[in-house]
């Protein structure tokens, strides 16, 4: 019974989790490039708030998804990638968004921080730790693929 709850629920639990993924990372962009182009703009205060529900969300069904398919993300090495990115898109994020005392520190950390979410999405969607650089030819990359 339980396994079929399981595969009833996870198709549900991906796709909302993968929404939320498309919406966080819409929002960080939109974020970022007002807080570059504008900064103490008005408009950050809500889209905090915004940012704040939906990266729990995102959250919560990243946990329900580990829960329902019996992974360990630190034993996992895609799962295990993927956390130490997240880790890195959360500082740089922040640097990026306010913590950063200069313009140049700032524009550096958001562009930092947009290509650990396309690395998140590339270890994701190919469940590979090197993500978009297993793509490239074997030669490069130096994995034997």
């Amino acid at each position: 019974m339980e396994s079929i709850a399981a595969a009833t629920l996870y198709p549900i639990v991906k796709s909302v989790h993968v929404s939320l993924v498309m919406l966080s990372g819409t929002l960080f962009t939109a974020r970022g490039v007002n807080t570059l182009l504008w900064p103490g703009s008005r408009w950050l205060i809500p889209a905090r708030w915004w940012s704040v529900v939906i990266d729990t969300s995102l959250l919560l069904a990243a946990l329900g998804l580990l829960v329902i398919l019996r992974l360990n993300p630190f034993v996992v090495p895609w799962l295990a990638m993927k956390l130490a990115l997240l880790v890195a898109y959360i500082v740089l994020g922040a640097l990026a968004l306010k913590r950063a005392r200069t313009m140049p520190v700032r524009v550096a950390c958001f562009a930092l921080a947009l290509v650990c979410f396309a690395a998140m999405y590339a270890v994701a969607r190919s469940h590979d730790p090197l993500g978009f650089l297993d793509w490239l030819p074997a030669t490069i990359s130096g994995s034997g693929k």
